[in-house]
């Protein structure tokens, strides 16, 4: 009986770790510094912020929105190019939540439309891959939370049945 209770939680922490692969998380934008023009930050600052992340549909961004800065979702063009439009969200000592879509993959743009911001740094473009998609990390880890989930319940019959 006793052998079977520790398989059984074993296998517990094995279904809860896997399930933590699946779980949604929320960036702050820029970390610490926030969602902020220069002299806090330079040109390219929000880009490589971002490199070393991996965005998936289900994640948030949160976007600290210091002052008059504001957020726009934009085209790779009018991110490229700075090119005005409209805004998601608008500063004054707030924040913006935007959860990226669970079933679209590719990049984001996002630039403050405030004055030369976006010209000064003030622009982040993020790569993202789709919950749904082949392969991603979500599904792999899906798979492996349902073998859990299997193991689990035929180790608790088998428990059961000794």
């Amino acid at each position: 009986m006793g052998r079977g209770i520790v398989l059984m939680g074993c296998l517990v922490v094995t279904m809860l770790a896997c399930l933590g692969g699946a779980v949604a998380t929320e960036y702050i934008v820029g970390g610490s510094r926030g969602w902020t023009a220069s002299p806090n930050i330079t040109i390219g600052y929000y880009d490589k912020w971002a490199a070393n992340k991996t965005f998936k549909g289900g994640d948030s961004l949160r976007f600290e929105l210091n002052g008059t800065h504001n957020v726009a979702n934009v085209s790779r063009e009018n991110y490229d190019n700075c090119i005005k439009t409209t805004t998601l969200a608008f500063g004054g000592n707030s924040w913006y939540i935007l959860t990226l879509p669970e079933n679209a993959n590719g990049t984001n743009y996002y630039i403050s439309t405030v004055n030369s911001d976006c010209e000064n740094g003030q622009k982040l473009a993020i790569n993202f891959v789709s919950l749904t998609s082949a392969g991603s990390p979500s599904s792999s880890a899906s798979s492996i939370t349902a073998v859990a989930l299997s193991m689990l319940v035929l180790s608790i019959i088998a428990m059961f049945r000794s």
